[in-house]
């Protein structure tokens, strides 16, 4: 397929006509997936059920666009309810994914949703290649994810962690937490085989939007000062995480 050639792709067309994501190349992107029965178009009730729809509606939609779940890089999975919707998530995530070693990366945000629904996913997969995990020594999540994913020519980080490489802890201010991330992105990108320069776009996630500023002007700084996407969110869920930043690169 022609990296130019764009097609909508589809969970369930037999039942709902709305599309759950493009194809573009070897790029898939699903969109907005919930936990809708296939068959009847309904949204459950309860949290568990919902969450697994959405893997199901997850591999329909990556199945129709030629691929399967081995060709998911990274899910952003959005929750009515964060802490309940983390518990089950693990689980289910654990089984669709069985090989620790063999991951896709996520992230999760909680934000309000409408029509019923309790838990939305999106992902970014890559067809025709393998994940390659990527994990930094020390430094890890304790959520069964890995800090990043080289998948054919991108590469998908998770949220970088403000930890320093020496002791896996947090930086103490929001300074040392930015210099740790900065270092870290970097680590994550050189064990893809990838640099700075191949940096297409960030996410920046925030305790306080006072920074943002400051970390606007070190994010242009590691390209020179050219104009490269950053997207900033506030966020606090865990207090001692001041700063973090996900990337998607290409070569």
């Amino acid at each position: 397929m022609s990296e130019r050639t764009i097609s909508e792709i589809f969970a369930n067309p037999e039942t709902d006509p709305i599309p759950s994501g493009i194809r573009m190349g070897d790029l898939v992107q699903g969109l907005r997936i919930d936990g809708k029965d296939p068959a009847s178009g309904d949204i459950p009730d309860s949290l568990e059920a919902q969450i697994a729809g959405a893997f199901e509606n997850m591999r329909r939609a990556i199945t129709n666009a030629g691929g399967g779940l081995g060709n998911i890089a990274q899910v952003s999975i959005f929750f009515e309810d964060g802490p309940t919707g983390m518990t089950l998530l693990n689980a289910a995530w654990e089984e669709a994914f069985p090989d620790a070693d063999d991951r896709p990366t996520y992230k999760f945000i909680t934000t309000p949703l409408v029509g019923g629904r309790q838990v939305q996913f999106e992902f970014f997969g890559v067809l025709n290649a393998s994940r390659q995990v990527i994990e930094l020594p020390v430094v890890a999540h304790t959520n069964p994810i890995p800090m990043g994913v080289r998948i054919g020519d991108y590469l998908f980080t998770s949220r970088v962690l403000p930890f320093s490489p020496e002791t896996g802890k947090p930086g103490e201010d929001a300074a040392s937490q930015a210099d740790f991330v900065f270092h870290n992105v970097g680590a994550t990108l050189e064990a893809g085989g990838m640099g700075w320069d191949a940096v297409r776009q960030g996410r920046l996630f925030l305790s306080d939007m006072g920074g943002l500023p400051s970390l606007r002007e070190r994010w242009s700084s590691q390209f020179g000062g050219e104009a490269r996407p950053l997207h900033p969110i506030h966020y606090a869920v865990a207090p001692s995480l001041l700063v973090m930043l996900e990337v998607i690169a290409a070569v």
